[in-house]
């Protein structure tokens, strides 16, 4: 889909997944890092348990695809190389803080001037412009800036984060899709375009309807724990907890009357829940007594079932029921596997093999997916730097003064 298209990645943690995209959709990304790697990239968990930036988990997963390159930007040899490297690119992908890559004479106004077709896509906190533009920020802070940390956890405990920096993760996408806009929109002007991406305003999407209801109810939302407005939605399995909703509505009756079926059938509802009318059911006018005695039912039932057996069933009676997984799970999801979702990446120089997501999406059109694997620290330099100039002698040289 992107294939011919030469993206410079210029990006910390922060963007490392929107490079993966693009490379996935067939774009050259050239990952480029400092002399020695990207320490904070690089960081663990390792591969094997064992040190090593080459090693890095992180490192391994969001830059597959890519081509490796080092180049010290600070350096005064440095930063004409990187000019050249821009000026055969179409796009240029950074994580670095506003005004950052201007004051070294790489801005958007100077690699544009060399190279008008130039798409560059920043990718920061709080974006370009604005009260909070110059402030440092990591996923932390910008998941509770942008109002997600809010709504997360128990109503009577501090908020909890999520797992993985889930700021970066809705934010890469974005910028990815920013990029093939401004892509797309280059094929009639003929011209590239600067691409803002805001890790905080990327959250407002994880807030689901929440923006709107605040400003139409003026009610500020807040944490609700296992609960999603007055009915549960987590609950515990027999080994381990499920997602599942006690809500009325046109989609949700015909899910709640399969379960109270599936129930009767192991002789766990009650009579009074066969004859349940689900047809006048309205989570939200019905009594706090009515809602603990259908959840005390359910949740009696859920209790003696595994999240597989619980899943199958749910499969086979259309019930609106999910398990709760881990990342072991995942990998061990059936359904995943038959559509091959996974795959097996070499890693010939670590003495190892591990196992990826093979693509993010599928198309009638082109093949999506990894293509290599993730680059070791200045891989690709002699490959890359050549296609500029730039000789063996001339890279031993600048290998040397700490340049590459």
């Amino acid at each position: 889909m992107l294939t011919g298209t030469r993206v410079l990645d210029l990006s910390g943690e922060t963007g490392f997944l929107a490079g993966k995209i693009l490379a996935d959709l067939g774009a050259d990304v050239i990952k480029l890092e400092p002399p020695g790697g990207d320490r904070a990239g690089r960081r663990g968990p390792y591969l094997g348990d064992v040190p090593d930036p080459e090693r890095s988990l992180l490192w391994l997963a969001l830059n597959s695809g890519k081509r490796g390159v080092t180049l010290d930007l600070d350096a005064d040899r440095g930063r004409p190389l990187f000019r050249k490297l821009a000026r055969r690119a179409d796009v240029l992908l950074d994580t670095a803080p506003p005004g950052d890559l201007a004051g070294r004479g790489l801005g958007y106004e100077a690699l544009s001037a060399d190279n008008p077709r130039l798409i560059q896509c920043s990718l920061t906190p709080y974006g370009q412009t604005g009260p909070y533009a110059h402030y440092r920020a990591h996923d932390l802070v910008a998941v509770a800036m942008g109002g997600n940390a809010a709504l997360t956890g128990d109503p009577d405990r501090p908020p909890v984060r999520c797992t993985l920096p889930t700021a970066y993760y809705h934010a890469g996408p974005e910028a990815a899709l920013g990029i093939a806009m401004a892509l797309f929109a280059r094929e009639s002007s003929g011209r590239g375009q600067f691409v803002d991406v805001s890790l905080r305003e990327c959250q407002l999407a994880t807030l689901m309807t929440g923006p709107g209801q605040q400003a139409k109810s003026g009610v500020r939302r807040g944490r609700s724990g296992s609960r999603l407005g007055r009915t549960r939605e987590i609950w515990k399995a027999r080994d381990g907890d499920i997602t599942f909703g006690l809500r009325g509505g046109q989609a949700r009756v015909p899910n709640l009357v399969a379960t109270v079926e599936y129930m009767a059938e192991a002789g766990m509802a009650p009579a009074w829940l066969r004859e349940y009318d689900w047809s006048r059911y309205n989570h939200n006018t019905v009594s706090d007594a009515e809602i603990a005695r259908l959840e005390a039912a359910f949740a009696a039932f859920f209790a003696t079932r595994t999240r597989r057996e619980l899943y199958e069933q749910a499969l086979a009676r259309r019930i609106m029921l999910a398990p709760c997984n881990d990342a072991r799970e995942i990998l061990d999801q059936p359904q995943l596997r038959d559509r091959e979702l996974f795959t097996t990446v070499e890693y010939p120089a670590l003495g190892a093999s591990v196992e990826h997501p093979a693509f993010f999406a599928k198309s009638n059109v082109c093949r999506i997916g990894i293509r290599r694997r993730a680059p070791r620290i200045g891989e690709h330099n002699a490959e890359v730097l050549g296609e500029i100039g730039v000789t063996p002698a001339d890279l031993a040289a600048l290998s040397s003064e700490g340049v590459v």
